[in-house]
């Protein structure tokens, strides 16, 4: 499956990445040295992780659907950092554990790092 990943959940949000994501038994066949570049859904999936939306999905549906792919992997490729005009940031492979990333607590006006785009995503 791949998820389209937005600046924001409103209408005209700017498309800023992609996720692609596996089942348990593809990523036990990836390489080792690709493994760091996936990450475990279960672990993100959580209030204070990640807040995955379905839009044409109802809420039972959506909920479905967290279960399924609690347990499969994700890699994220960000193409645009949201704060820049155009998409000028070089493309990205996300490693997502990564505690800038998804701590509700950084901020892009408290946190700057060199290659990281250092928000929550929402998608």
């Amino acid at each position: 499956m791949v998820c389209q990943l937005y600046d924001i959940g409103y209408p005209n949000a700017t498309l800023i990445g992609v996720e692609y994501m596996i089942d348990a038994k593809t990523f036990d066949s990836i390489p080792d040295r690709d493994k760091p570049n996936w990450q475990y859904h279960k672990e993100e999936i959580s209030p204070m992780r990640a807040n995955p939306i379905f839009p044409l999905l109802n809420d039972t549906q959506q909920e479905g659907w967290l279960i399924k792919i609690s347990n499969s992997y994700g890699k994220v490729i960000l193409n645009w950092n949201p704060v820049d005009k155009l998409p000028v940031f070089p493309s990205q492979i996300q490693q997502v554990q990564h505690p800038f990333m998804t701590n509700k607590m950084v901020e892009n006006s408290t946190e700057k790092h060199v290659g990281s785009f250092n928000q929550t995503l929402d998608y």
